[in-house]
């Protein structure tokens, strides 16, 4: 009988069950749609310059909603970036103090935090910076014991280079709950005889994901610019200043927290190994390897051609290999500089570097370089340039008649359970955008400088 009654009474109660269920839902679907408007109407308000209305906006609601993941981390990225521009220090420091870094994708996490830390820098916000420093892992007094399967000096010396102390060196090797810094868990991986650090030109790939999923910080031990951290990271000076928009290229100060960007999408998706590849629009390249049946990819910044000599796009091998080069100044160089010498002999002085490699029967080269700035800029006449060390490293690799691709991608995408995109500078976002591979709301974001570029971002 008792059974009887419970099932009558679970029956008759069904609907108001659903109706609320529906009720709920409903809610939550007006609420979304809501604060997806309060997102387009506060990216407006911060183009337009409207940053203490965008606070007050975002702000009021943040409390008034409740709003699923990826809307708290929009909402907050727009108000991190907002508070910067209102140079409001004291509200910066309240708001990472509520901040729920747990609702945060990495990446967010770092923007947010190199925002905060960029306003507390600028003005001596000592309290702010303590903070942040400490939420990194930076003001332990007791660093724990690096993991590697290297000896840690050696993987340190290799990766941050300089005249700091070995304390130093070591604390950015700290690990922190949340953060990756640049270098922890690295190691050197030896391939041909030649070595790469784990985590900076060499990264661990699954070949049916062609994408390249580290991103770490880097925290600035003194004052610098971001040219001399370029070399520093191994990076292009473009593809690190787009990955960290807010900062100022010269006058990178001690603390500062840059992003590193190597999270990368490969240009090619059905990659073979051994094989170059080049993106131009990226000013990178890329190189597949297998070491003991595990797949790898070797990747480098590169100097491209400028716009009235633009490097070449198309299929090559490399025909010629040469070490320490000289060169002869072509005609077409001369008449632009009539004063040059007719050879520049291998040495400091020397445009080609330690190393040339021919691409094909062009007259086109892959080299090294005596002005290191160039590199991830458009300032060659129509050659790729690397780093020396770089380049050398690479000569030790390939022989001649090693294919190399040579494309001009604006963007790159990569769709699985998660949708990747990379764009470069804003000639890629417009390229993407017409696309309409992503939704509006996303290129609307994409087209600020909230998040940076040149690096594979989640989209939605």
């Amino acid at each position: 009988m008792m059974v009887r009654f419970v099932l009558l009474f679970f029956l008759i109660n069904l609907p108001l069950y659903a109706t609320e269920d529906l009720f709920k839902v409903a809610k939550q679907k007006v609420q979304t749609k809501s604060v997806e408007d309060v997102i387009l109407k506060s990216l407006k308000l911060y183009n337009d310059g409207l940053y203490t209305n965008a606070i007050n906006l975002v702000q009021d609601t943040l409390i008034k909603n409740e709003v699923n993941d990826q809307n708290y981390t929009i909402l907050n990225l727009i108000l991190a970036s907002s508070i910067y521009k209102a140079r409001e220090e004291d509200l910066m420091y309240k708001f990472i103090q509520q901040l729920q870094d747990n609702r945060l994708d990495d990446y967010s996490l770092y923007r947010i935090y190199q925002i905060a830390m960029t306003i507390f820098i600028e003005r001596k916000h000592q309290e702010g910076q303590e903070y942040i420093l400490n939420k990194l892992g930076l003001n332990t007094k007791e660093n724990p014991k690096l993991e590697s399967v290297e000896d840690p000096a050696k993987v340190i010396e290799a990766i941050i280079t300089g005249k700091e102390s070995k304390k130093e060196k070591i604390k950015r090797l700290v690990k922190s709950n949340r953060f990756v810094l640049f270098g922890e868990d690295s190691k050197v991986i030896n391939y041909k005889n030649v070595s790469f650090i784990l985590g900076q030109n060499i990264f661990e790939l699954d070949p049916q994901i062609p994408i390249i999923r580290k991103l770490s910080i880097y925290v600035s031990e003194k004052d610098q610019t971001l040219l001399e951290i370029s070399k520093k990271l191994d990076l292009g000076y473009y593809e690190l200043k787009n990955a960290n928009p807010f900062l100022d290229p010269f006058d990178i100060r001690k603390n500062q927290i840059i992003i590193v960007p190597f999270r990368r999408i490969l240009p090619i998706k059905n990659f073979s190994y051994e094989t170059i590849y080049i993106n131009i629009n990226e000013k990178r390249l890329y190189y597949p390897i297998m070491i003991e049946g595990k797949s790898y990819v070797i990747t480098f910044p590169i100097g491209i051609g400028a716009d009235e000599a633009q490097s070449p796009v198309g299929d090559f091998k490399i025909s010629q290999k040469r070490e320490n080069p000289a060169w002869y100044p072509p005609e077409s160089i001369r008449k632009e500089q009539p004063d040059l010498p007719p050879v520049f002999p291998p040495g400091p002085d020397n445009p080609l570097g330690t190393r040339a490699m021919r691409l094909g029967s062009t007259s086109f080269l892959m080299h090294g370089t005596n002005k290191e700035y160039g590199i991830g800029m458009k300032v060659s006449h129509g050659c790729i340039r690397m780093y020396n060390e770089d380049v050398e490293r690479l000569f030790e690799l390939v022989e001649v008649g090693t294919p190399v691709v040579s494309r001009d991608i604006p963007y790159k995408v990569f769709f699985n359970s998660e949708k990747f995109i990379e764009a470069f500078d804003d000639e890629g976002v417009s390229a993407l955008e017409k696309a309409n591979l992503v939704s509006k709301k996303f290129i609307e974001f994409y087209k600020t400088d909230i998040i940076g570029k040149s690096f594979a971002v989640r989209a939605w």
